[in-house]
C-alpha cells in the first residue's frame, strides 16, 4: 500500500511495538517514571525504588512503546486494558476519579463490562518534547491544524498523534465497543481537529489539573480521521500487529 507523506515520514523516524516481554516493559515502565514521578510529580516516587512506574491493571493491559528509529531511543508509550480483566471486579482507573454527567450519551455503569475499556498512561519524555510550541505537559497537540496544509507538515505532531493511533489500534483489537479515556477537554477539542472525536460522559474534577471521563466509540473511530490521519493509523496498527503474536483477536476492517 502506497503511503502518504506524513505516514512515510512517520514511519522513518518511529516504531511502534507491542510489549510482549520484561526488557519493553521495562522500558515503558522507566518511561512512566521519569514523566509521572520525576517530572510531573503525578505519582510518588518513593513507591517505585527501583525507578519503574507501575500498577495492578499493568499485568493484563495491552502496552506500546514508542521507539526513535535513528538512536533505538524509547520515546513514549500508552496502554489499553479492558473493564473485564478481573473478570470486572475492580473498577478501571477513570471509574476511580470520574462521576457520569446525567446527560452523558454513554455510561459505562449501564455497559457490560466486556464491552468497554480505558487508555491510559500515555506520555512521551521530556527529550522528545522540546518543540518550541509543545506545552508543558506529558503529552501535548498543537493549536494550530496542521493537516492540510502542505507548508506546515514540518510541524505535524507525529510523536503524540502516533500514540493515539496505538491506543486506539489496541482498542479495537480488542474487540470492545468503546474506549474511555480520562483527559483535559482542551486536548479532547485538539484532537477534533485530526478525526479523533473522543465525546465527554464524566464531569470535570481535579486530577492531576482539570480532567474528565471521554469515550471513544468503535463505529466512528476511523472514520472521522481525514485520509493522510487514517492512512498513518493504517500504518501504527501494521507496525503493531502484523508481526506481533497477541492473545487479542487480529481482525479489522479499516
Amino acid at each position: 500500500m502506497e503511503q502518504n507523506d506524513l505516514a512515510a515520514t512517520f514511519d522513518k523516524h518511529f516504531e511502534l511495538r507491542l510489549a510482549r516481554h520484561h526488557d519493553l516493559l521495562d522500558q515503558i515502565f522507566r518511561i512512566r517514571y521519569q514523566v509521572y514521578c520525576e517530572e510531573f510529580r503525578y505519582e510518588d516516587k518513593s513507591h517505585f525504588p527501583d525507578l519503574k512506574e507501575r500498577d495492578e491493571y499493568d499485568q493484563a493491559a495491552l502496552h506500546c512503546l514508542m521507539i526513535h528509529r535513528a538512536t533505538r531511543a524509547s520515546v513514549g508509550c500508552v496502554r489499553f486494558i479492558r473493564a473485564d480483566w478481573d473478570d470486572g471486579k475492580r473498577p478501571l482507573p477513570f471509574e476511580r476519579v470520574s462521576a457520569t454527567r446525567p446527560d452523558a450519551i454513554i455510561d459505562p455503569h449501564r455497559l457490560p463490562r466486556t464491552r468497554f475499556g480505558e487508555l491510559s498512561r500515555l506520555a512521551v519524555l521530556e527529550s522528545f518534547r522540546r518543540r518550541r510550541k509543545d506545552d508543558k505537559r506529558p503529552i501535548s497537540l498543537p493549536e494550530k491544524d496542521a493537516v492540510e496544509d502542505q507548508d506546515q507538515r514540518s510541524e505535524f505532531p507525529c510523536i503524540p498523534l502516533g500514540l493515539f493511533m496505538a491506543g486506539i489500534s489496541m482498542f479495537l483489537r480488542s474487540r470492545t465497543d468503546f474506549t474511555f479515556a480520562m483527559m483535559e477537554p482542551r486536548l479532547a477539542r485538539l484532537l477534533r481537529r485530526f478525526g479523533i472525536l473522543f465525546v465527554q460522559t464524566g464531569d470535570l474534577v481535579e486530577h492531576h489539573g482539570p480532567r474528565a471521563a471521554f469515550v471513544l466509540p468503535r463505529e466512528s473511530a476511523i472514520e472521522p480521521m481525514p485520509p493522510q490521519v487514517r492512512d498513518l493509523f493504517r500504518l501504527v496498527d501494521r507496525q503493531l500487529f502484523d508481526n506481533a503474536p497477541t492473545n487479542e483477536p487480529a481482525t479489522l476492517d479499516v
